[in-house]
């Protein structure tokens, strides 16, 4: 590796709060953990005054229940329905009936021309719920700032320690989710690197996949400048996005 290459990959990295993503597991810099949950969202407008005050009353419980810090997160990104056109695509050809093949191209190319008149967008809730270990400043929030954190290692006996802490944090939010009729549920190590990727390549995380971990020809996504690592889940991201 050439010294350039080493620079861009140290003032790349610079700018990431993550350090490793590992057993359904944020690492942060400062080595602190985060847990990512995925929740299911109301239409609040749709529903009757009894109700909308039963949905009020759920969320004064569910923050009233947290005896620590957690993020709300909302995430809207153009909907990419690519891959279902697609489907339709095949499935018209695939009819032998020229009717249903002629109704299966008329609703192809309505969806197509909705997207291209439509500025569509997808929402995803999550909320991050964090775990600061004691050689961590807990004062930073449910996200660690993007300051140079405090370098100290955490070996392996700590962090499954302090994960399954983490882990009954998570437990308890999902089920306050859940009585309030909410769908929840806990991000693995697959999801969050295709969260992140996402989040850090929107114009072409619509059109490339990074495909599932068990194709990988290594167990982490790392830059062009194929830097090796240390541990499994590592990621690396550089200008052009991550590469595998």
């Amino acid at each position: 590796m050439t010294n350039e290459n080493k620079k861009q990959l140290a003032s790349t990295q610079a700018f990431l709060p993550i350090k490793e993503v590992r057993e359904n597991t944020l690492i942060m810099k400062d080595n602190s953990l985060r847990a990512v949950v995925l929740v299911s969202s109301i239409n609040f407008s749709l529903k009757s005054e009894d109700e909308r005050n039963a949905i009020i009353m759920g969320y004064q419980r569910f923050l009233n229940s947290l005896d620590h810090p957690v993020q709300i997160v909302s995430i809207s990104r153009k909907l990419n329905l690519d891959v279902y056109l697609n489907k339709v695509e095949a499935l018209r050809d695939s009819q032998k009936s020229p009717l249903i093949r002629l109704q299966t191209d008329e609703y192809h190319k309505f969806i197509k021309e909705l997207l291209e008149v439509s500025n569509i967008m997808e929402k995803k809730f999550f909320v991050v719920i964090p775990y600061y270990l004691e050689i961590a400043t807990a004062s930073k929030g449910a996200l660690s700032s993007l300051m140079k954190p405090k370098q100290v290692g955490i070996n392996l006996e700590e962090f499954e320690t302090h994960r399954l802490r983490l882990a009954q944090r998570v437990e308890s939010v999902i089920n306050a989710l859940t009585s309030m009729n909410l769908r929840a549920a806990q991000l693995g190590t697959e999801s969050l690197i295709e969260l992140f990727y996402t989040i850090y390549n929107p114009e072409t995380a619509g059109t490339q996949r990074i495909g599932s971990l068990a194709d990988f020809s290594a167990p982490y996504i790392q830059s062009r400048a194929e830097a090796p690592s240390k541990s499994p889940h590592e990621l690396y991201v550089d200008s052009g996005g991550p590469h595998v």
